[in-house]
């Protein structure tokens, strides 16, 4: 490889709208999907530490089953398609998200899904015709493929499904796939959603407190709630010189300044220089550990409309430009920063073709839960980059209702009953008695 970086040629646009005001909120938690291997996944296990791996998992890792580029790069289009739903409602804040996290629940939801719905999932999802035990099968090899990437990295993927059988009973089945290739702790359903965030909260150091609303009424999970957890910890190849942090200024969208550390380093980097939407970039990766996993920051031109820029991204344009990075001597200024999003996904999920499965009346989830449909999938997001590495950690929380209450309750008057005849609008008691013995007809 040459020693000086190319040039990238201005590739196609998706001519998508949208408004952001920070490219590196956005990119930092979407490069561990974007980055080829740089991904990050596992299960209810940290992949480079202790406990057994899910029997899919593990027998996957066993027979050294390769990874399918299929999943990949589905997780990959779902995550750049969901961040591109939700910049139009953002109105210019921060966001950062984990296409990892949020796919692999709605790929563990997917296995309860049939018919129009299953397709819809399928097409959002980026799943082409796959079924849902191919998918089963693609992420037991890449999770196993991902096992230990790196003795400088933690990485833990956790999975839980919370149900309660005795009164809304979950398909058996599907209850067993999630723990086969998933993981999936079983949690008490009439615990929630304090017992999930408790869970959330230890699964990700802490970094997601809370998966799900605290005040979210019972009606909003009759069925279940499928979570996941991804904890990311990452140290830097080279570790920037914290005497080398300063404060500066850091230009906002519309041209107003705020103060910034910035961190500092000089270093042989992967860089490229480009022009994409018409305006230069440069484009770093900063790699942890022994550099399997890394941080890809996209910098356009200051002045750039974030929101056009980011939406035009396409996968083929992140690939071309990983591909096109050449190492290069660079003196870099990375501001120290903590970016954290929330929120629930049904509406942008919805505007990428999901929308039936929250849909009462049309959702067919009938391989999970009797009459069940999708209330909720709520999502956050946090990501810490400092001076010796990154933080981060994604929680995703499906909440499943359903149209069946559960049993019925049974009445039956066959015993001594008060009763009265009344106007509901007044209130007024028009007669009131006691029925003893249905038998007697009246009495002296």
């Amino acid at each position: 490889m040459r020693s000086t970086p190319r040039r990238a040629g201005r590739a196609a646009s998706r001519g998508r709208r949208g408004a952001s005001s920070a490219l590196l909120g956005a990119l930092a938690s979407l490069i561990a999907g974007c980055s080829g291997p740089a991904g990050s996944t596992a299960q209810q296990n940290p992949v480079a530490g202790a406990g057994a791996l899910p029997p899919a998992v593990a027998a996957a890792q066993a027979r050294g089953a390769p990874v399918d580029p299929l999943i990949v790069t589905a997780d990959n289009a779902f995550g750049l398609s969901l961040i591109d739903a939700l910049i139009p409602a953002n109105g210019g804040a921060n966001i950062c998200i984990s296409p990892l996290s949020a796919a692999m629940a709605l790929q563990v939801l997917y296995d309860g899904a049939q018919g129009g719905t299953e397709q819809a999932m399928a097409r959002a999802l980026q799943l082409g015709d796959r079924s849902a035990a191919a998918v089963n099968a693609d992420n037991a090899a890449l999770e196993a493929a991902l096992a230990e990437p790196d003795p400088r990295v933690a990485l833990v993927v956790a999975n839980s499904l919370w149900v309660d059988q005795s009164r809304y009973p979950v398909n058996p089945s599907f209850i067993e796939t999630d723990q086969a290739y998933y993981g999936a702790q079983l949690g008490d359903l009439a615990g929630a959603p304090a017992n999930v965030n408790a869970w959330a909260d230890a699964e990700t150091h802490g970094l997601i407190p809370q998966i799900l609303p605290p005040d979210l009424p019972p009606s909003a999970f009759r069925a279940a709630i499928i979570a996941n957890t991804l904890y990311f910890k990452g140290q830097w190849a080279t570790a920037f010189d914290s005497s080398q942090t300063v404060s500066g200024e850091f230009t906002l969208s519309d041209g107003s300044l705020v103060s910034a550390d910035l961190m500092h380093q000089s270093a042989t980097l992967p860089y490229l220089e480009g022009t994409f939407q018409g305006s230069p970039f440069q484009a770093v990766r900063l790699p942890y550990g022994k550099g399997r996993l890394s941080m890809l920051i996209v910098l356009p031109q200051a002045g750039a409309p974030m929101g056009s820029f980011v939406a035009a991204i396409t996968l083929d344009d992140l690939r071309q430009w990983n591909a096109a990075l050449e190492p290069a001597a660079i003196s870099i200024a990375l501001p120290r920063f903590t970016a954290s999003f929330s929120r629930d996904l049904a509406a942008a999920l919805t505007a990428l073709g999901m929308g039936v499965a929250f849909d009462p009346l049309a959702a067919d989830f009938a391989a999970l839960a009797p009459g069940s449909y999708v209330s909720h999938v709520w999502h956050s997001t946090v990501v810490e980059v400092g001076e010796s590495g990154t933080t981060a950690a994604a929680g995703t929380g499906v909440t499943i209702t359903t149209t069946v209450v559960g049993p019925a309750p049974t009445m039956s008057m066959d015993h001594p009953f008060f009763y009265a005849i009344e106007d509901d609008t007044t209130g007024e008691l028009l007669f009131v008695g006691i029925l003893m013995d249905p038998g007697q007809a009246g009495s002296s």
